[in-house]
């Protein structure tokens, strides 16, 4: 009969996770997590209607709003909601077109508008979603008093785009 000697040896591999060998086996602990991948989708959009622009009042006479739904599902954290800048490529004030003319507007996060929807740069704020639900968030765009245009349809390209 063979008499195995047995021995347990304490030993690093290439990724410092501790290894025990012994016997001819190899026994790895490894750490646990837990990693549930994040889906997300846009389920329904609704554009900023602003309707008619009078170029002849004196305040902002223009509010529009439209709506965005996410529906995400799994992850570990809150989503990050951003919008693009549009034409403008700023957040300072986006511009809407009709063939060569422009138009200034802006997108906010609440009915105040008082607070730029963007990427988080140039001043502006983003939005947050929570995990494992469908949530609709409103935008709220308006038309700032004061600016001579031609009469046209205006329109912009925003990106709304959920960051995980």
């Amino acid at each position: 009969m063979m008499n195995a000697k047995k021995s347990l040896i304490k030993c690093f591999d290439s990724n410092r996770k501790l290894c025990l060998t012994g016997l001819g086996m190899l026994l790895t602990i490894l750490p646990i997590i837990s990693c549930a991948a994040t889906r997300c989708a846009i389920s329904s959009i609704t554009s900023a209607n602003f309707g008619t622009y009078d170029v002849f009042s004196t305040l902002s006479n223009n509010n529009g709003i439209g709506s965005v739904t996410i529906d995400c599902q799994g992850g570990g954290s809150n989503l990050l909601v951003t919008l693009s800048s549009g034409q403008s490529n700023n957040y300072v004030s986006r511009t809407m077109r009709s063939g060569g003319n422009s138009m200034n507007y802006n997108l906010y996060t609440s009915a105040a508008r008082n607070v730029v929807w963007g990427d988080g740069s140039g001043g502006s704020s983003t939005m947050m979603v929570n995990k494992n639900s469908t949530t609709t968030l409103s935008i709220f765009g308006q038309i700032p008093a004061g600016q001579d245009v031609a009469v046209g349809t205006y329109s912009d390209n925003i990106l709304t785009i959920v960051n995980f």
